[in-house]
């Protein structure tokens, strides 16, 4: 119905208006508000309305409650209301979600391609206890280490539901002809992938070498699950992405599924600011979230501190020496390791 209220005249011989109990106040309030849940907003991701309740349960499990709100109130009201003009009712959110993602919930197969590696055992590990992962595969060289069937066993004793399988591949070996069953309906796959840089070594020097071990797992993902989100470890992720993306562009797979992990610069971002201000000012580690934009490799990570409470108490004659912490922090951990590892256990 319409919103248009009429204006009350006071009554002449009234005196001042008696104020309303707080809890009178609170339940206008609350009436209000859900009123106004109920009601439809459009989701700027889509273009679509939706009510709040609809909104809330598709971004369940992503974000939290009270980013959801906010997000909520940032959403333009529906335009009409009632039966509109004649089109149908956009699809609840929640259904939406559960047509798109091609997994019911827990029912996800992930490969981790490098999984007997220094950074895939441990990521292993998280995704085998991960109650969204029904189905694990360990994919690695012959000649890694440790064997990828070793750390398949080991992984399978954990109490969780998730089955795990091993794959291993000599290095003549092409994934497009062997990682068929490994990699076919993969709704993920993590790529830790590479040679590991040592002491004196800079990022680029590995392009040549990770580029194409990167470009061997891409192009059968872009064969056996196009689907799929591919996220890539790969040093050097500034030029090993790109490329790799414009390698699943050229097979005219889906948009935005090649994508760099570069959370470890936030990672190192948040602990350096947290050591140098935070502790001091009482400030929880947790509650610090450093943006960190450019790429991941030396002067192009660029961490914002600005944009955080307790980064914006940081000195401005420390900021300087602050970014090159933060963009030295892995040449320190690879020479602190003399050549024998990389950030394996931070990542």
């Amino acid at each position: 119905g319409s919103r248009a209220r009429r204006r009350l005249k006071p009554a002449a011989s009234c005196g001042p208006a008696p104020r309303a109990s707080p809890l009178a106040l609170g339940q206008r309030r609350l009436l209000r508000r859900t009123a106004e849940m109920a009601d439809k907003r459009v989701d700027p991701e889509d273009g679509k309305a939706y009510t709040y309740d609809e909104l809330a349960t598709f971004y369940k499990g992503t974000y939290k409650k009270a980013a959801i709100a906010a997000y909520w109130e940032t959403c333009k009201p529906a335009k009409g209301k009632g039966k509109g003009k004649g089109k149908a009712d956009p699809e609840p959110k929640a259904k939406a979600k559960a047509k798109a993602s091609k997994a019911p919930a827990g029912g996800f197969k992930v490969c981790v391609c490098g999984g007997a590696g220094g950074i895939g055992q441990p990521l292993s590990m998280l995704m085998a206890t991960d109650p969204n992962v029904a189905e694990l595969c360990v994919y690695d060289l012959t000649l890694a280490m440790v064997p990828s069937k070793g750390v398949a066993a080991d992984l399978s004793h954990i109490n969780s539901k998730c089955k795990v399988k091993s794959y291993a591949f000599t290095p003549d070996d092409k994934a497009i002809e062997k990682a068929g069953e490994c990699l076919t309906g993969c709704h993920l796959v993590l790529v830790p992938a590479g040679v590991p840089r040592k002491p004196g070594q800079t990022r680029k020097d590995l392009l040549d070498i990770n580029a194409g071990i990167a470009k061997n797992i891409v192009e059968a993902c872009a064969k056996f699950c196009p689907d799929a989100v591919v996220a890539l470890i790969v040093n050097p992720v500034n030029s090993v992405v790109p490329a790799m993306d414009a390698l699943w562009e050229k097979a005219k797979k889906p948009a935005g599924k090649i994508v760099g992990i570069t959370t470890l610069d936030v990672l190192r971002a948040n602990k350096f600011v947290y050591e140098k201000v935070g502790e001091k000012a009482g400030i929880a580690i947790e509650d610090i979230s450093i943006p960190v934009i450019g790429g991941h490799a030396g002067t192009t990570i660029l961490p914002l501190f600005s944009q955080d409470k307790a980064g914006r108490e940081i000195p401005k004659e420390e900021v300087d020496a602050l970014d090159k912490e933060v963009q030295n922090a892995g040449t320190v951990v690879v020479e602190a390791k003399g050549g024998k590892g990389s950030a394996t256990l931070s990542m």
